[in-house]
Formats: structure tokens, C-alpha cells, sequence
């Protein structure tokens, strides 16, 4: 976990450009996001209770209206993108149920996050 903040930090720097809240917001994602990356990437049958938690802070963030669920999508698609995360597309699937959450925003190997 501490590699991955520590990839996420350079990312950042790197990507200094950017909006400097939409390069916050995403930080913050792939912090959350990242708890889920056991399961979605199939190295694990079950997403951990923390996944679950991390789901359904991100769904409530992207219901708000505070952030767009274009956003979340665009920064899990970016994280996977960065660091050649294979998601397992069946598995990613199932998350929503495993998590009990309806996801507003769409996670999968080949994310549309404009639609």
C-alpha cells in the first residue's frame, strides 16, 4: 500500500498540469480504489470489507454531486492505465453485488468514463 502512495505521489508531480482539485480528487480515489485492487484483480475470491467501504464512499461521493461520476471513472481508469492493472472484466462484475452497492460510476477494462 505504501508503494502504491508512493507511485500515486510521483503521479501526481508529474501530472503537476492538471486541475489541482481534480488531481486531489483522484489521489484520494486511488487511495480508496486501491483497497479493492486484491479482488479486481483476481488475486482474491472475495472484495475485503474495507473494498466494500471504499465502494460506497466512492458511489456516495459520485451521488452527491460534488464530484462527477465521470471523474471517478476517468481516475480508476488513469490508475489502471498508469500501472497495468489487469481487472479481471468477470470479476469486476461482480463487485457491485459482492459489495451490496449500485455503482453510479462504471469500472472495467475498457471504461467509456464519457458516457
Amino acid at each position: 500500500m505504501a508503494q502504491l502512495f508512493a507511485y500515486v505521489s510521483i503521479f501526481l508531480l508529474v501530472c503537476g498540469s492538471a486541475n489541482a482539485q481534480a488531481t486531489q480528487f483522484c489521489a484520494y480515489a486511488w487511495n480508496e480504489f486501491s483497497n479493492c485492487l486484491r479482488f479486481v484483480t483476481g488475486l482474491c475470491s472475495d472484495p475485503s470489507a474495507q473494498c466494500c467501504e471504499s465502494v460506497r464512499t466512492l458511489n456516495t461521493k459520485a451521488k452527491s454531486g460534488g464530484v462527477a461520476p465521470r471523474n471517478i471513472c476517468q481516475c480508476i481508469e488513469d490508475m489502471a492505465s498508469v500501472y497495468g492493472i489487469p481487472f479481471v472484466a468477470s470479476i469486476i462484475q461482480d463487485l457491485p453485488m459482492k459489495c451490496n452497492a449500485h455503482l453510479s460510476f462504471p469500472i472495467s477494462n475498457s471504461m467509456n468514463c464519457t458516457q
